[in-house]
């Protein structure tokens, strides 16, 4: 029988995890509960970093609560599996884990198996939440390979907080770029003469060769658009947005020093580059940033003041 990539289907999945589910009490006068987000730590294979992941989709919690509740109560998920990301690093046992909110509950830990960390996510929503499906994370996490997961969530509630409902303000992310004879390039926020790039530093080492990987491919991409930009006369003003929320989360002091590490390369590169380096904490405070571009002096280099929170 042949054999599809040495695995049979007699095998025993080689991943194995324990899943705890999150549940959340969105209403305390009904008292329904629930699983809002999976925490999951791998047995084997040996090395592989733990995850969390938020069952809801956009649309299931507009449904489920009203439009006007959904954006802030998405962003209030995000937090959670954050935190509950940060225990999982720092190695709390599961049985130990906490919600940083009222209305939040650990429950107990479940096994999964799977032939891939997508297949073990794919299952632990199935089979703990009615809401999740192998869609909803494939749409919301895996969608768009350019980015990472951090980035992913940073740049979801980053344009949920500088957009809203507005169409116009929306239309500035994800913006599809492309001349005649080159390739598709994607610039995560684009208006007027801005190009801005998104990207996480890592809150622990084993993240570090993900988001490293990614800063580089993005300002390389950046690198190019501008360089075509510039090509056909038009004015451009390139940079790189960095989530630095890491550098106060780090759950170690190694983390800590691998972020801040990434954090110094990227402003090499991006001083070599011609680029800007826009740090921000949090969404708000990029969303901030950037409803402030356009009033923020540009230099006669084609470049932007390197812009920090507070700056």
């Amino acid at each position: 029988m042949e054999r599809f990539n040495d695995l049979s289907v007699w095998d025993t999945p080689p991943y194995a995890a324990h899943v705890v589910p999150v549940t959340w009490e969105p209403n305390h006068a009904t008292g329904e509960r629930f699983v809002a987000v999976v925490a999951i730590r791998y047995e084997t294979p040996a090395g592989t970093p733990p995850s969390s992941h938020i069952v809801f989709r956009h649309q299931q919690l507009r449904a489920m609560i009203g439009h006007r509740r959904a954006s802030s109560a998405y962003g209030i998920l995000e937090h959670v599996s954050r935190f509950i990301f940060q225990q999982l690093v720092a190695a709390v046992p599961l049985p130990e884990l906490s919600a940083p909110f009222e209305g939040f509950t650990t429950g107990r830990p479940v096994r999964a198996r799977g032939y891939s960390e997508n297949q073990v996510v794919d299952t632990a929503i199935r089979t703990l939440s009615a809401f999740g499906t192998r869609d909803t994370y494939v749409d919301e996490q895996e969608g768009v390979q350019r980015n990472s997961v951090p980035t992913s969530q940073f740049l979801r509630t980053l344009r949920t907080t500088f957009a809203g409902d507005e169409k116009d303000l929306r239309a500035r992310f994800n913006r599809r770029i492309q001349w005649p004879g080159a390739p598709e390039i994607t610039i995560d926020y684009a208006h007027n003469k801005y190009m801005v790039q998104v990207t996480s530093l890592p809150q622990s080492v084993p993240h570090l060769i993900t988001l490293q990987k990614e800063a580089e491919s993005k300002m390389f991409e950046l690198d190019v658009a501008t360089t075509l930009m510039r090509r056909d006369a038009a004015v451009t003003y390139p940079a790189l947005l960095v989530n630095t929320a890491a550098l106060s989360e780090s759950v170690t002091d190694d983390a800590e020093v691998v972020a801040r590490s990434l954090l110094d390369r990227l402003r090499f590169m991006s001083e070599q580059k011609e680029m800007s380096i826009i740090e921000a904490t949090s969404p708000a405070d990029a969303a901030r940033i950037l409803e402030e571009l356009d009033f923020r002096p540009t230099s006669s280099t084609g470049r932007f003041p390197r812009m920090a929170v507070g700056s």
